[in-house]
């Protein structure tokens, strides 16, 4: 009753703003909007504008508000009289409604927000692009992400998060456009920093060499034609970049092919390491470089990861996908690479919190696994929580066949076991035995139609990180 009673009291103040906006009544300022063929009023009370917006506080302290008459007069001549309407309207009532406006319309309105200093705002506009223009912005990609940053400050950081989430899970939507030859060494630079881009690092290398050769036109793609001004020109185009090539993840066959043919315009302090790496061992300087890009799995996709964060927020299947999850499943440890022995699986993945399993079964499209947002530990030990679940896809190419259940008791919920792998349960709902075998007895979890005894062509653990 007392929160209806509050709703009520903050609906019927907003309508009260939202009429002294429209009626205009004791106005004491007037905005100028526009350029000085179309220039055009609108009638504010300046005590509610300095109130919520900065702009205009600091508008007035630097005497850019004139005072005539007893009125205040200001020019706002970077902004349309549509976007400055909507964007007053928000000052007054906390609203807005971008329901009809279109991506582009959108975009211009959020300059505009920047320009008035409105962050809050501004989060919540990049938040609805994200979450209900996803079309646009994945068409529009590069220019947005372009835009985000040519600011010096962080205004545009989530529709820059998201773009960069996008480029890194499809970077054909990058490196395959004409566009990407055009790109600023500022803008790859951020790109080349992720690490988490979902391509060869020899193609990385590849795109690299294509987009210096862009931005040096006159340069004969034969390399015998090079003159020495030839290599100081690509050496000083690619300086800052080179480093950003994660050359440990590059076979040494494409080495020779792909890289050795350019080894005069790598950096001097790089040349002696990166040979040192190819031609001595390969642990050799390995710790030179920066770490690998982040491996994807090879069991699932990232519509099976966007499931496992709605099914952590316990949200409905559609929530998230692909281009708005905000987590992020970075592969700590896989059977087949390094052994399915327990005592490697904890020493990959003991003490840390929200860790996901995901197993493929021998013979079979079929999947299983389960969530811990506790930890395992190297010793024997039950936790309680109701966060956990375990899950089951009939089959992996059909999300529709996805089960979830969380855990029913809470207590119980993990099991940790030196002699086991990743265990979940009071009954062994879901574990991994010593001899690589896996077991599920429906106890602490409901039946979600795991078979009783199995085995696994391969499992995978994901340490699970929320970005935003």
């Amino acid at each position: 009753m007392e929160e209806k009673m509050e709703k009520k009291i903050l609906s019927e103040r907003v309508k009260n703003l939202e009429n002294l906006l429209e009626s205009k009544e004791n106005y004491d300022m007037i905005i100028y909007s526009g350029e000085e063929l179309n220039i055009q009023e609108i009638h504010v009370h300046s005590i509610i504008l300095c109130c919520h917006s900065n702009y205009f506080r600091t508008a007035f302290s630097n005497n850019l508000v004139k005072k005539e008459n007893e009125k205040y007069f200001l020019k706002i001549p970077n902004v349309t009289l549509e976007n400055l309407n909507k964007i007053i309207r928000f000052l007054y009532c906390g609203q807005i409604d971008l329901t009809t406006e279109n991506g582009t319309d959108i975009i211009k309105l959020l300059i505009s927000v920047k320009e008035l200093e409105l962050q809050t705002l501004s989060d919540y506009i990049q938040e609805y692009l994200n979450n209900n223009q996803k079309e646009f912005v994945q068409n529009n990609l590069i220019e947005l992400f372009e835009l985000c940053n040519n600011n010096d400050d962080e205004s545009f950081e989530i529709l820059q998060k998201s773009c960069l989430k996008i480029i890194c899970k499809n970077p054909n939507l990058l490196f395959e456009k004409e566009f990407f030859l055009t790109l600023s060494s500022k803008i790859l630079l951020i790109i080349l920093n992720q690490k988490n881009i979902l391509l060869d690092e020899i193609e990385i290398w590849n795109n690299l060499i294509k987009w210096a050769y862009a931005q040096n036109p006159n340069i004969d793609s034969d390399l015998s034609k090079w003159t020495q001004q030839d290599i100081k020109m690509m050496k000083n185009t690619l300086h800052d970049l080179i480093p950003l090539i994660r050359f440990q993840d590059i076979g040494s066959e494409e080495f020779y092919d792909k890289i050795y043919p350019y080894e005069n315009i790598l950096p001097d302090d790089y040349k002696n390491k990166i040979m040192q790496y190819y031609l001595l061992s390969k642990e050799t300087n390995e710790d030179f470089f920066l770490p690998s890009r982040l491996t994807t799995s090879t069991i699932i996709n990232d519509e099976h990861f966007s499931i496992f964060s709605n099914w952590i927020e316990k949200k409905n299947d559609s929530y998230y996908t692909a281009i708005n999850n905000p987590y992020e499943f970075e592969l700590i440890y896989r059977a087949s690479k390094y052994g399915n022995a327990p005592s490697i699986f904890h020493e990959k993945c003991d003490n840390k919190s929200n860790m996901i399993v995901v197993a493929k079964l021998v013979d079979s499209n079929k999947i299983v696994g389960g969530y811990n947002p506790l930890s395992w530990e190297n010793c024997e030990k039950f936790q309680s929580t109701k966060d956990s679940f375990i899950f089951s896809f009939t089959d992996m190419n059909d999300l529709q066949s996805g089960k979830v259940g969380y855990s029913k008791f809470k207590n119980h919920s993990i099991y940790s076991e030196p002699g086991y792998g990743p265990a979940f349960g009071g009954g062994c709902d879901l574990i991994c035995l010593n001899d690589g075998k896996w077991m599920s007895l429906s106890y602490t979890y409901p039946d979600i139609n795991i078979p009783k005894n199995f085995n696994v062509e391969d499992y995978e653990v994901f340490h699970v990180v929320k970005e935003y």
